[in-house]
């Protein structure tokens, strides 16, 4: 029987939940910890975070993976790979252990990936970390977009609501206008 290389076993360990044998390979293979995956080109922290291992991402990082490191492509932080699929009790841990709330572009914004997770309880878990809903990116691919004008482009409309209101500290009357502006840009951005 062929043995599986590293990679395929730090695979199985973290999908299959086997927490005894992660520890094990990372004692190892300790150049792992911060290793980025043959696929996705993501840190297995990112992994771990983006499947919703829980008990991998601990183990991880208290092996010493940084929280904050990136994938090769986008630089893409393992909080963003949790918030896109929907992984609110891994993003709360991320957030416990020093995950940094990146808006330097909107790849990299955790409330922008938490909408494309459709995730309004992490949105607001978020936006309760001090996260800013309210930034807006300029690039190929949008003009004057912020997260709820996003959020409506997706058709996240809850996601949208969450958002607003908490721009609009709690103001029935501010979070309506907020949303009928995004609502501009999203039609802007979706006709481009």
């Amino acid at each position: 029987m062929i043995a599986k290389n590293a990679s395929a076993q730090f695979v199985d360990a973290i999908k299959g939940e086997d927490i005894v044998s992660l520890a094990r390979l990372l004692m190892e293979n300790p150049e792992q910890v911060s290793a980025h995956t043959p696929f996705g080109r993501q840190t297995w922290l990112g992994y771990a975070a983006q499947i919703g291992n829980l008990n991998a991402v601990r183990t991880l990082i208290e092996a010493g993976s940084n929280v904050n490191a990136g994938d090769k492509r986008d630089n893409v932080a393992p909080i963003c790979s949790a918030a896109a699929n929907g992984r609110e009790d891994v993003v709360d841990y991320l957030l416990g252990v020093g995950a940094d709330l990146d808006v330097s572009n909107s790849v990299r914004n955790p409330v922008f990936a938490a909408v494309v997770g459709r995730s309004s309880g992490i949105v607001r878990r978020l936006l309760e970390a001090g996260i800013d809903g309210a930034v807006r990116y300029d690039s190929e691919t949008m003009i004057n977009m912020d997260a709820t004008a996003f959020a409506l482009m997706r058709g996240e409309a809850e996601c949208a609501r969450v958002i607003a209101m908490w721009i609009a500290s709690g103001d029935e009357s501010k979070a309506e206008l907020a949303l009928n502006e995004a609502d501009k840009i999203a039609e802007i951005n979706a006709s481009k």
